[in-house]
């Protein structure tokens, strides 16, 4: 089947409650033009093709996949600053049926900033934390796996946000309702476990639930060189853990089941000269008792444009970490040009030797377009790997995209 025909046989999944958010969004579009508001638009349309060394064929997993991305942006600032507006939709589209299709709202938010104080509200996507290889402390926002690896996209989530900016830095309360299960469509299943994973009877711990209000607080701080931020959450874990279980059939399955978790987190960053010296480590209490991560390392520039990092992770659940990287040592390189940037990487397992090589690159043509380049090899066994942890596999990635 052809790219184009297997497009119009498309059907199109769109993520739970996202309709009533878009209609929501297509109001606030008719209200801002008919009152002449002056915004900032822009968009792009991304078209990725990735071909998988070891798809496993005899589960129905397609050895290429062809994707079709658009991100778009709407920004508006008004009432002399003090207010603004954004929304970002983004939608993926697998031309390969049963792929892994989403049609989302990363950001629909309303702020206002008044003196030191900040307030928004609406679905938003939140960055904490300072490490290259693992992103520990960065809790807020569901992360949707569509590579292997530590890559992810994040689904926007809806809060309530109260910042002020102080002299002794900037302390943020966050309200979240509305959880959002893991996607594991297409190949992000298979990517996870050998065994088929139910996500439509998946089970939450007491506390825990869709319409959960979850809440998390932040402090950050600039001294001099030293960047240091204090977090904690408190609500259902974006990160399931697994239970064995059979589907109708009797067929093995994998139940996710979410948590109530306490995580508090630590990030620091000391700049001095061309090193950047990071820190992430968290602690949080799964039902399954607590424990601790760690990641940890150091940058060096030898110009603006070429880089050196390494660094190393530590999770304490061991074999029963929802994580391949529990105890490994990362290091890579990253050359910025000024159209483009190229940057390799590996992650190495310390007991089982097993590795990850990454290669990224990229090139902007002009303003209107740009070309991408992903490719990752996957070297070891796999079945040394944790159990419900990503399968490594070993692909490569092409991607045109086109700026409007």
């Amino acid at each position: 089947m052809s790219p184009m025909s297997a497009l119009r046989s498309h059907r199109k999944v769109i993520a739970p409650g996202v309709p009533a958010l878009l209609a929501s969004v297509a109001l606030i579009l008719l209200l801002a033009a008919a009152t002449n508001l002056q915004a900032q638009w822009r968009a792009s349309v991304a078209v990725e093709e990735r071909v998988f060394k070891d798809a496993t064929i005899e589960t129905g997993a397609s050895r290429y996949e062809t994707a079709l991305i658009f991100n778009g942006a709407f920004f508006h600032v008004w009432d002399g600053g003090y207010q603004s507006l954004a929304i970002e939709p983004f939608v993926r589209l697998d031309i390969d049926p049963g792929g892994n299709n989403r049609v989302d709202l990363r950001e629909a938010s309303w702020q206002y900033r008044r003196a030191r104080w900040q307030v928004g509200i609406g679905m938003r996507e939140v960055y904490w934390g300072v490490a290259e290889s693992r992103q520990l402390v960065d809790v807020i926002n569901q992360r949707e796996l569509v590579v292997a690896g530590p890559g992810y996209v994040k689904l926007g989530q809806a809060m309530v946000n109260v910042a002020t900016d102080q002299k002794w830095g900037r302390f943020d309360v966050f309200l979240l309702p509305w959880f959002r299960e893991r996607s594991y469509a297409g190949r992000a299943r298979l990517l996870w476990s050998s065994l088929p994973i139910d996500t439509d009877n998946a089970e939450y711990g007491p506390g825990a639930g869709k319409r959960s209000l979850d809440w998390a607080a932040r402090w950050t701080h600039s001294l001099r060189d030293w960047d240091v931020g204090l977090s904690h959450f408190s609500g259902t874990n974006r990160e399931p853990r697994f239970l064995l279980g059979q589907d109708p059939s009797g067929v093995p399955v994998l139940v996710p089941r979410y948590e109530v978790v306490g995580q508090t987190s630590l990030d620091l960053q000391w700049t001095t000269r061309g090193w950047l010296w990071k820190l992430e480590a968290m602690t949080s209490d799964p039902e399954t008792g607590r424990y601790t991560a760690v990641a940890g390392g150091f940058e060096y520039a030898f110009t603006d444009y070429f880089s050196i990092f390494a660094e190393y992770m530590f999770d304490s659940r061991g074999e029963m970490a929802t994580t391949s990287f529990a105890d490994d040592f990362f290091a890579g390189a990253r050359l910025l040009m000024h159209e483009g940037m190229i940057q390799a990487s590996t992650f190495v397992d310390r007991m089982t030797g097993n590795s990850v090589l990454s290669l990224a690159a990229g090139r902007r043509i002009g303003n209107i377009a740009s070309l991408g380049l992903e490719a990752q090899a996957f070297l070891g066994s796999s079945s040394s790997e944790p159990a419900f942890a990503p399968r490594q596999h070993t692909y490569l990635a092409l991607s045109v995209s086109h700026f409007f």
